[in-house]
């Protein structure tokens, strides 16, 4: 039984020593065995030797020896009991903590599975959301590669809107330029106004300027006429409008001429007429009243011949004659016809000197600005323009 508990093996704790306790205990029973041993020597000594003379001493007893070695077995036998005990103990503690680590580990292993199962859900989970993703960043892929087709599709567009568009502004800017080139040639013609046939000609300049090379030709042909123009002798219409206003704005300051006497119907010393009868009496009568209505436009200045106001107020009737005959000599300076230009200026001449003060400054410098008036240019030449603009004409369909 011994060799049983020697040869099995130990796995749990090999080197552990056997308890104390079950090892003292056969000692223990060896000890007592010998001392009453020797207390039952002594007295049986004691005994024999009252009796008898003491013997020599007897051998080693047998019984002893047996005694001895059934309690070293005896104890040898507790020993190995005590040590399969420790062992048995040692290895169900073992186990027990084993079977403890094992439903630790099982408890464990549900808690990993679970945790496992948790992160595998959100594994899918995550995975659906990235597949939605991925569909939406498709759809989207999609999407913008739509817009961008549209957008090229528009830009397109816009670029054959704005070709159009650019073609028409040309033809626009081309017609618009032919027609300022007509208005320049008939304000010429008709109305000999250089400086509005300039201004034609400038704002056609500025239209075909915006067409590039295109409106070279059309511009050549806007820069000979507009040479033309400035070469041309003008009117002096500015000074012509400046000279009349003035004269306008200061006959209300010119003195009336002094002497002006009305001729009496007849002289106090002349004799009465003598009746006659028959035709000769109607024709004289006829005579007599003519002269007596003529009496009162007639009269006798010692200097000069003069016509006579008819009466005092007559003075604002003659301003406005005069006005009259200025704003007359002003449109003819904007028609450009001389001839009647010059006529209103030497009839308006003609009536301040016969019923102002010619003594008078003020009078004096009125009929000066006058003769400086009959003086200026006031038909403008009319330089053939329409031949230098025919290429431009030509292209806008102005005939």
């Amino acid at each position: 039984m011994t060799e049983k508990n020697t040869d099995k093996p130990n796995t749990d704790k090999p080197d552990a020593e056997p308890p104390p306790k079950s090892a003292s205990k056969p000692a223990r029973a060896t000890k007592a065995a010998s001392a009453k041993t020797a207390k039952s020597a002594p007295s049986e000594s004691s005994d024999q030797s009252t009796k008898t003379p003491p013997p020599p001493p007897p051998r080693r007893s047998v019984t002893g020896v047996i005694a001895l070695v059934g309690v070293l077995v005896i104890g040898g036998l507790g020993g190995a009991g005590g040590w399969f005990l420790y062992e048995r103990v040692a290895s169900l503690s073992a186990e027990q903590a084993g079977f403890a680590d094992q439903s630790a580990l099982a408890t464990l292993r549900s808690e990993q599975s679970e945790r496992l199962g948790e992160l595998q859900g959100r594994l899918n989970g995550l995975s659906d959301n990235l597949d939605n993703r991925l569909e939406s960043m498709a759809r989207l892929e999609n999407r913008f590669e739509d817009q961008v087709e549209a957008r090229d599709a528009l830009a397109d567009r816009v670029d054959q809107l704005f070709r159009r568009m650019q073609s028409e502004t040309d033809d626009w800017r081309e017609a618009e330029a032919a027609y300022l080139a007509g208005i320049a040639v008939n304000r010429v013609r008709f109305n000999r106004d250089i400086p509005g046939a300039l201004e034609a000609l400038e704002a056609a300049d500025r239209l075909l300027a915006g067409l590039g090379g295109a409106g070279i030709d059309g511009r050549e042909a806007i820069a000979r006429a507009t040479d033309r123009l400035l070469d041309a002798e003008r009117a002096d219409t500015a000074a012509i409008m400046t000279g009349l206003s003035r004269t306008a704005d200061r006959l209300a300051d010119l003195p009336l001429a002094e002497g002006i006497e009305r001729r009496q119907a007849r002289e106090a010393d002349d004799p009465a007429p003598r009746e006659t009868t028959g035709w000769r009496g109607r024709l004289e009568r006829a005579w007599t009243q003519l002269r007596a209505g003529l009496e009162g436009l007639v009269t006798v200045s010692r200097d000069r011949q003069v016509e006579p106001l008819p009466d005092p107020e007559a003075r604002f009737l003659l301003q406005q004659n005069l006005t009259l005959q200025i704003e007359s000599a002003r449109l003819a300076a904007l028609r450009g016809n001389a001839d009647v230009y010059r006529d209103a200026v030497a009839r308006i001449d003609g009536w301040i000197a016969a019923y102002f003060d010619s003594a008078s400054e003020r009078v004096t410098d009125v009929r000066a600005t006058l003769a400086e008036l009959r003086g200026l240019r006031v038909d403008s030449a009319r330089p053939a323009i329409a031949d230098d603009l025919e290429p431009l004409l030509e292209s806008g369909g102005q005939p």
